[in-house]
C-alpha cells in the first residue's frame, strides 16, 4: 500500500507540470497546480497515435470520454503548427506533411535539394484515474473509437483506420524532479532510483545550477517527496548510484572532481539522516561508470571504471558491515560501463564491453558469494561494434545479457571520398540478448527489434533490462525517432530520441511501449528497476518539443521522471534458442595500426636544446551537442573513438558554438576535464564557431576550462563585420587560438584578415570534405570538380591563397561530421600538458596526415642553426632542408613546394625517405617551403611551412 500512496502522490506534481508544459507549448497560461490523487483510485495511461500509415494529411482532433472515472491530463507528442490541447480531454491535431524523417525512411543523397517532406505521425497520451473495466470513447472528425481499458492488458495494441490509427498502453509518467523557473538555467539528470525495504523510494541525480554541479536526493512519503542536497553546490559530478543495504541504511554514491582526480563519493542515510561524505577511491586517474548493487541477501556490491597506468579496468568491491573491501581489478585492461546482477545463491555476474579485442566486445565474470573470481567469459567475438552491457537474473538463475550492435571497423576509414571500408560513429545501432544456464548460452527465439514499430528500425540502443517479482523480462530502449534531414552518408539533424518499454512473452516481445515525456539524448539516463508485477523506470527527460518545419530541437529544462508499469498475468516460461551472432566480416585496414601509432608517439626530434615528441589529435568532431550532429553519435561515442578506435593523445569536442546553450557547453567542459587520463588521453577545450563565407568557420582551442562561448553577432554573420575584430581579442584574453577550417567552400574564408599569435593554423585536410591546399591539388577540389558537403565553391578560400598575402598559417587535419580514422593532427611539444598542446600549436609546429605518417621537416642556415616546421627566420642564403619521412606504406612521392611552386619530387621507393635539400632557385624577399608526402594508398601528409626572410 506504500508504494502506491507514493505514486499516486508523486502523481500529483506530474499533473501540474505536464499540463503546465503544455500550455507552455500552445502558447496557454499554466492552470492552478492539482492538489492531488485520491489513494486505491486507478491511474493508467495509453498512447493514441494518429497517422501510422504515413499516407494521408487528416485532420484527427478529437476528445477522451470515460464510462468511469476521469481524465486526468494529456500529454502532446510530436505536436506543432496548430496542433493542441483544450482542457484535459480534448485535442486539435491534423497530421501534416513536415520537413522531418522516422526511421527508416530512404535517407537523402547529399545532392537531393531541399528537405524531404513526410506524414508525420502525431499523438496524444492520456493519463486517466479509472478502474480497468471502464470503457473509453475517442470521438475524432475522422471517426470514433470505443474500447475498454483492459483491452489494452499485456501490451496489447488496439487498430482502427485499417491501421492509421493505434492505442496501447504507455508508463503513465510523474515528475520528481523540483519545478524550474522558465529563465532559469538549472538542469537535473543522470538519476538513479532504489526501492527500500518499507516500499519507499530513493532516488538521487545530480543538478547543474549557478556555474556548478550538487547531488540531490528524494525520499517517498506518504504526501509527496522529501527532497536534500547531499552536496554543497559548485562542484563537478559525474551520475549517482543509490541502494539500501541489509541493515536498512541507504547509500548514495556518486563521481566528484577535486583538483584534477575523479573520485567516488558516498553518504549514508541511516535512517535519522544522511551522514558524512567519506572518499571510496583514491586513484591517479577517474573512477567513473560506477553501478551499486544489492544482491538478494541484501549485500551491496560496487563495480566501477577505474584508470591506471592510462588503460581503463573494472573494478570490484563489496560492502563488509560499515566498511567496503580493498578493490579487486576484474576485467583487464580497456573496460567500459560495466553492469552486475546477482542470483539466489549470492553470486554476482559483472559485465562489460572492452576493446581489448581490436573492436568493442561483449565480456562477463563471475564473482562467487565468497569473493572467487571466475575465468572471464567473452560473449561476443564477431568484429561488429558491441557495447552497452545491462544484466538481469530471472528465478530460475538464468544470467539475461543485453547490448546494442553497429558495424564492423567501428570507428576507422570512413572519408568523403572513401567511404563503406569502416562504419561510423552513429551509423546504426539494434539491440541483442543472450542468457546464459548452466554454464551454456543461448538467446530468446525472438528478435528485440521486432517489438518496435517498422519506423524505428535503425537506431535503436542503450538496452536495460529487469526481471520483475513474476519472472517477467522486460526491457528498456532508446530510439532515435525522427530527424529533419537523414542523409545516406549518415550525417543527420534535429535528431530527436525517445524511451521505450517491452516484455518477453515466451515467444514473442510484446509491442514496445514508448514512455511519455522521455525526450533525450543518444546517450540519456534511465533506469529500470524491479516491482512485483511490473518494473520502475526513471529517466532524464530534456523536454524538446518536436521541431516545426525549419526550426531546431531546441531543449529545454532537463526534469527528472518516473513511471510504473505494469502486468498482473504470469508470463510465458521463455522459449530459447541456442545463441549464434549474426555473420560479419572486417576488411583488413591498417594492419600495422598499433606498430605505426606506438611510431609517432615514440618519436623524438632534438631541436634549440628542447626535446620534442609527437601528439596525435582531431580538432574538429561533432557531437548529438550540434544540432546538425544527430548522425555523430554522443559524448560517450566520442570519447570512445578518439581513445579506442584512432588511439588519439588529444583534441577538442568541436560541437557548434558548444551547443548554443549553458548546460550544453557545461557538460562538454566537464566531459574533457572527466576523461583527463593521465599518461594517455589529453583532451583540450573548444568548439565550433560557425561563421559563413566571407569570415569562415573557424574552431577555437583552450588549455584551460571555463571560456564562455563568444556569441556571434549578425553584422558577423552577413560578413559586414570580420570576425578577426570581435575574435582576436577573445583569444588573446583567454590564451587560445583559432583554426580556419572547411576553407574552399561556403564555410570558409577569403582571409580577409589574420593574426599570427591567435590563428596559427589552418585545416588543409578534411576527411569529410577533401584537401584545401590549391586549386586541383590531390583529393581537392577544381573548377570540375566540386565536393558540395559544405556549400558552394569558394576557390578563394584555398591555402595558397593566404600564403600568397603573407600570413604565416601552419597546416592540421581533422575530420568533421562523420569522418572517422582518415584525418590527423601531428602535434610536435615537448610535454602533452594542455599548456604546451596549445603553445606548440601556436608555434606552428604541427603537420596534417590522413594517417599515421611520421614527417619530420627541419632548415638549417650556413651557420648551422636549426628551425622547425612552422618557424621562421632571417638568412643571408637558402635553407638546407632537411626532410624524414616514416610511411605507413609505400611512399609515391616527396615534393618540396616553395612560393607555391614545386621545386623537387623523389620517390624513396620504399616506405620511408630521409634527406636534406639545398635550394638554388632565386631568392625572394621572403620565401616559404614545406613539404607533403603521398603514398601510393593516396594517403598524405603536409608539414607547415618553414619562412625565410633573406
Amino acid at each position: 500500500m506504500k508504494r502506491a500512496h507514493l505514486f499516486f502522490a508523486a502523481a500529483a506534481a506530474a499533473v501540474f507540470f505536464a499540463a503546465s508544459f503544455l500550455a507552455h507549448s500552445s502558447g496557454q497560461s499554466p492552470p492552478q497546480r492539482a492538489t492531488g490523487v485520491a489513494p486505491g483510485s486507478s491511474r493508467t495511461a495509453f498512447r493514441i497515435t494518429f497517422g501510422e500509415l504515413q499516407e494521408r494529411e487528416t485532420d484527427y482532433s478529437g476528445s477522451l470520454s470515460l464510462s468511469e472515472g476521469r481524465v486526468n491530463e494529456l500529454i502532446p507528442w510530436r505536436f506543432f503548427g496548430r496542433d493542441r490541447i483544450e482542457g484535459n480531454d480534448a485535442w486539435i491535431l491534423m497530421t501534416r506533411r513536415a520537413n522531418m524523417e522516422n526511421q527508416p525512411d530512404q535517407p537523402r543523397p547529399i545532392s537531393t535539394p531541399g528537405a524531404t517532406q513526410n506524414v508525420v505521425p502525431k499523438g496524444v497520451s492520456a493519463v486517466v484515474n479509472a478502474p480497468l473495466t471502464a470503457s473509453a470513447t475517442i470521438q475524432t472528425r475522422r471517426g470514433k473509437y470505443l474500447f475498454r481499458l483492459a483491452d489494452l492488458k499485456d501490451g496489447h495494441v488496439l487498430v482502427f483506420e485499417d491501421g492509421d490509427v493505434t492505442i496501447q498502453a504507455v508508463p503513465a509518467p510523474a515528475r520528481i524532479s523540483p519545478e524550474v523557473a522558465p529563465d532559469a538555467v538549472v538542469e537535473h539528470d543522470f538519476p538513479t532510483m532504489a526501492i527500500a525495504g518499507d516500499s519507499s523510494a530513493w532516488v538521487t541525480w545530480q543538478v547543474y545550477e549557478n556555474g556548478g554541479d550538487h547531488v540531490l536526493a528524494a525520499h517517498s512519503t506518504g504526501t509527496g517527496w522529501s527532497t536534500e542536497p547531499l552536496t554543497a553546490p559548485g562542484g563537478d559530478i559525474y551520475r549517482t548510484s543509490i541502494a539500501e543495504d541489509a541493515l536498512g541504511r541507504v547509500w548514495a554514491i556518486w563521481s566528484q572532481r577535486e583538483g584534477e582526480a575523479w573520485d567516488l563519493v558516498a553518504r549514508v542515510h541511516d535512517g535519522r539522516g544522511w551522514g558524512p561524505s567519506r572518499k571510496l577511491t583514491n586513484g591517479s586517474g577517474p573512477n567513473f561508470f560506477h553501478k551499486l548493487v544489492r544482491d538478494r541477501a541484501g549485500n551491496l556490491h560496487l563495480v566501477w571504471i577505474a584508470h591506471r597506468d592510462a588503460e581503463s579496468h573494472v573494478m570490484w568491491s563489496k560492502l563488509a558491515g560499515d566498511r567496503w573491501t580493498v578493490a579487486q581489478e576484474i576485467s583487464g585492461a580497456s573496460a567500459w560501463m560495466p553492469d552486475a546482477a546477482a542470483d539466489s545463491a549470492g553470486n554476482l555476474y559483472v559485465a562489460w564491453d572492452s576493446y581489448r579485442t581490436g573492436n568493442y566486445d561483449i565480456f562477463l565474470r563471475r564473482i562467487g558469494s565468497d569473493g572467487s573470481l571466475g575465468p572471464i567469459e567473452q560473449v561476443t567475438k564477431s568484429p561488429r561494434f558491441q557495447a552497452h552491457a545491462s544484466l538481469a537474473v530471472d528465478p530460475s538463475d538464468r544470467v539475461w545479457l543485453a547490448w546494442d550492435e553497429s558495424g564492423a571497423n567501428w570507428g576507422k576509414d570512413y572519408a568523403r571520398d572513401d567511404v563503406w571500408r569502416g562504419t561510423t560513429v552513429y551509423a546504426d545501432r539494434r539491440p541483442r540478448i543472450a542468457v546464459r544456464e548452466n554454464g551454456k548460452w543461448s538467446m530468446p527465439a525472438a528478435d528485440p527489434m521486432a517489438a518496435m514499430p517498422k519506423r524505428y528500425d535503425r537506431f535503436v540502443g542503450l538496452p536495460k533490462l529487469a526481471c520483475d517479482g513474476s519472472g517477467r523480462i522486460w526491457l528498456a530502449l532508446q530510439v532515435r525517432t525522427s530527424t529533419a534531414i537523414n542523409r545516406t552518408d549518415f550525417w543527420a539533424n534535429n535528431g530527436r530520441w525517445e524511451m521505450f518499454l517491452t516484455a518477453y512473452e515466451g515467444d514473442r516481445w510484446r509491442p514496445a511501449a514508448p514512455l511519455p515525456q522521455s525526450s533525450t539524448r543518444p546517450d540519456g539516463a534511465i533506469q529500470i528497476l524491479t516491482a512485483a508485477h511490473g518494473v520502475w523506470v526513471v529517466w532524464t527527460n530534456d523536454n524538446r518539443p518536436f521541431p516545426a518545419a525549419g526550426q531546431a530541437a531546441v531543449r529545454r529544462h532537463h526534469e527528472i521522471d518516473f513511471a510504473q508499469m505494469n502486468s498482473e498475468s504470469s508470463p510465458p516460461a521463455p522459449v530459447l534458442e541456442a545463441f549464434t551472432e549474426p555473420p560479419a566480416t572486417a576488411a583488413a585496414i591498417h594492419s600495422n595500426e598499433i606498430a605505426d601509432v606506438q611510431r609517432v608517439r615514440a618519436y623524438r626530434v632534438s631541436t634549440s636544446g628542447s626535446e620534442l615528441r609527437i601528439v596525435r589529435g582531431d580538432f574538429h568532431r561533432h557531437t548529438d551537442i550540434s544540432p546538425d550532429g544527430a548522425g555523430d553519435g554522443s559524448l560517450e561515442d566520442y570519447f570512445r573513438y578518439m581513445i579506442d578506435a584512432a588511439r588519439m593523445d588529444t583534441g577538442i569536442v568541436s560541437d557548434h558554438n558548444a551547443g548554443g546553450e549553458e548546460y550544453t557547453w557545461w557538460r562538454t567542459e566537464k566531459a574533457i576535464d572527466l576523461f583527463h587520463i593521465p599518461a594517455g588521453f589529453t583532451p583540450l577545450f573548444g568548439y565550433e564557431r560557425s561563421v559563413p563565407y566571407p569570415n569562415g568557420h573557424r574552431n577555437v582551442v583552450f588549455a584551460q576550462r571555463g571560456v564562455r562561448v563568444l556569441p556571434i553577432s549578425q553584422g558577423e554573420q552577413q560578413g559586414a563585420i570580420n570576425s578577426g575584430t570581435v575574435l582576436y581579442p577573445y583569444l588573446k584574453q583567454n590564451r587560445g587560438i583559432c583554426m580556419l577550417h572547411s576553407l574552399a567552400t561556403d564555410q570558409g574564408s577569403d582571409y580577409r584578415d589574420n593574426d599570427p599569435e591567435v590563428e596559427p593554423l589552418v585545416e588543409i585536410y578534411q576527411g569529410y570534405h577533401a584537401n584545401y591546399e590549391y586549386e586541383g591539388a590531390p583529393r581537392a577540389e577544381s573548377s570540375d570538380y566540386h565536393v558540395t558537403t559544405h556549400g558552394p565553391y569558394r576557390p578563394a578560400g584555398f591555402y595558397w591563397n593566404a600564403l600568397a598575402k603573407g600570413y604565416k598559417l601552419g597546416m592540421e587535419s581533422s575530420s568533421d561530421h562523420i569522418s572517422t580514422h582518415t584525418s590527423y593532427t601531428m602535434i610536435y611539444t615537448p610535454s602533452t600538458v594542455r599548456a604546451d598542446v596549445v603553445e606548440s600549436m601556436r608555434k606552428r609546429h604541427t603537420y596534417g596526415a590522413t594517417d599515421n605518417i611520421v614527417l619530420d621537416v627541419r632548415a638549417r642556415d650556413r651557420q648551422g642553426r636549426e628551425w622547425m616546421m612552422g618557424d621562421s627566420f632571417q638568412a643571408d642564403a637558402a635553407p638546407v632542408l632537411r626532410v624524414k619521412a616514416l610511411g605507413t606504406g609505400a611512399i609515391q612521392s616527396v615534393e618540396i613546394v616553395k612560393d607555391g611552386k614545386f621545386i623537387y619530387k623523389m620517390d624513396p621507393h620504399g616506405q620511408n625517405a630521409e634527406f636534406e635539400y639545398t635550394d638554388t632557385t632565386p631568392v625572394s624577399a621572403q620565401s616559404w617551403y614545406y613539404v607533403r608526402i603521398i603514398q601510393t594508398d593516396r594517403n598524405m601528409a603536409w608539414s607547415s611551412p618553414i619562412w625565410v626572410t633573406h
